[in-house]
């Protein structure tokens, strides 16, 4: 009898939705908004600007519903990615892991003339629960809300800066999986360092990044798009572009046509896979007992350098790393080896001061949490703050009223910490006064709420 009800329930949604649907549609901006995959777009009929491959015609490609499915809500204003399982027989379950031991909501999908339909098990006619899809190649776009848990995620959002820009909730297949990394490639000519960072993801998506540098002037140009592979054959499809034809090597690198600047012609470019990729970054520490300043970078080849700066000297060591577990083991071009470990954007691990101070332990911040970060309230643009965070995990804070001759509501300094949340990882900041205040660190910046005149008011910081 339930399961009659159940489906009695789909249907009569279904009908409804067929003509409640055309008329909430809006057109995608923006990366996250893109929909360059609409049926086979596979068969492009146009083979790009790589002439090297311009008379091979890959086969049509198959998108089918059944799979997993990564749900990445950043740019809909929270750092957070889920995931979504569809089998054969069209019953979901969302979770927060790919290995979907734990519900945060299932059921099952009925379909009306391409347009999908997720009712959750808990449903009932009376209060139904419900979210509405259509498929974009690769990718699932959501046209309602999707409950997850306990929460309801939007299915759009405007840009900050230009509202003309809609972010979509989109749920992308794990498609071409073992090809999913970032590739490098780079070279040197007359001074100027060239770099190529190819990232392929989820959905069939990538992301590519090339890079001039010279001196201290550097010039990128950035591209989005989706992939796809057939036998040794690698194609991508910029947005608004062509299909481009490559090959993957025998090693597993992928030769293909790519851009220097948005202008310039596709040039055929060897890239590798970049080993470290998901650890490479800089971090940025103290040392106050020989009041040194510490800077470790890591690559995108297990290399790393870490250079100490005491009384007025520079010590630097270099070397590789390795990941196992969570610990992280470096060996020194001299063949010593040291293990730290990170956790909450943090590094603690022993490096030496100098040539002739013993190694001491470290503690650094990565970069996403270390400068000065300024913004205004999201509700008063007049309050107005700036933030410093230092690599000896301390901070200074400023909040201005700008309508009140910059009257200051806000000084003062302390110490920081980051620990997980719940949806992000979270900014403690303590005060020498004792004053307790807490934020999200997103990729966009620091979303930050502090108390004035008794009331919690949310800064959004960036560098």
């Amino acid at each position: 009898m339930k399961k009659t009800v159940f489906r009695i329930l789909l249907v009569f949604i279904l009908f409804s939705l067929a003509f409640v649907s055309l008329g909430c549609r809006r057109d995608d901006n923006g990366d996250n908004g893109d929909n360059g995959q609409n049926g086979d777009n596979g068969d492009n009929g146009d083979n790009g600007d790589n002439g090297d491959n311009g008379d091979i015609r890959l086969p049509d490609e198959v998108f089918e519903l059944a799979g997993d499915y990564a749900i990445d809500i950043t740019d809909l204003g929270m750092a957070l990615t889920f995931y979504l399982r569809i089998d054969e027989e069209k019953n979901f379950i969302l979770s927060p892991s790919r290995e979907f031991s734990q519900d945060r909501g299932s059921g099952i999908i009925g379909e009306l003339e391409g347009t999908y339909l997720m009712i959750y098990h808990d449903s009932t006619p009376e209060n139904p629960k419900t979210a509405t899809f259509e498929r974009e190649g690769h990718r699932l776009v959501f046209r309602s809300t999707l409950p997850y848990g306990a929460s309801n995620i939007r299915y759009e959002a405007e840009d900050e800066e230009d509202p003309s820009i809609i972010y979509r909730l989109y749920a992308d297949k794990f498609v071409y999986e073992e090809f999913y990394d970032t590739y490098l490639g780079m070279h040197s000519d007359d001074d100027i360092d060239y770099e190529y960072i190819l990232v392929l993801k989820p959905g069939a998506k990538y992301h590519y990044l090339s890079r001039q540098t010279q001196g201290e002037n550097t010039v990128e140009y950035h591209e989005h798009g989706f992939f796809r592979v057939h036998e040794n054959h690698f194609a991508m499809t910029p947005l608004g572009e062509s299909q481009v034809l490559g090959t993957i090597t025998e090693d597993g690198g992928i030769e293909v046509g790519v851009k220097l600047t948005a202008t310039s012609p596709r040039n055929t470019q060897l890239l590798r896979v970049a080993t470290s990729a998901q650890y490479a970054g800089v971090f940025y520490g103290y040392n106050s007992a020989n009041e040194a300043y510490g800077r470790l970078e890591l690559d995108f080849f297990s290399g790393y350098q870490f250079t100490s700066t005491y009384e007025g000297g520079e010590f630097t060591e270099s070397g590789t790393f390795e990941v196992s577990n969570a610990t992280f083991t470096f060996t020194s071009e001299e063949g010593v080896s040291v293990v730290g470990s990170k956790a909450n954007y943090a590094f603690t691990v022993t490096f030496p001061v100098s040539d002739t101070l013993s190694a001491v332990e470290w503690v650094l911040y990565d970069q996403l949490i270390q400068g000065d970060f300024d913004g205004y309230t999201m509700v008063e643009e007049e309050y107005y703050a700036t933030m410093t965070l230092n690599p000896d995990g301390t901070y200074t804070l400023l909040v201005v009223d700008q309508a009140s001759d910059d009257l200051v509501l806000i000084e003062e300094s302390g110490t920081f910490t980051v620990t997980p949340g719940i949806m992000s990882f979270m900014l403690n900041l303590t005060s020498t006064t004792g004053s307790v205040s807490q934020g999200a660190i997103w990729p966009s910046g620091l979303n930050m709420s502090f108390e004035i005149h008794g009331n919690p008011f949310s800064f959004l910081l960036t560098k």
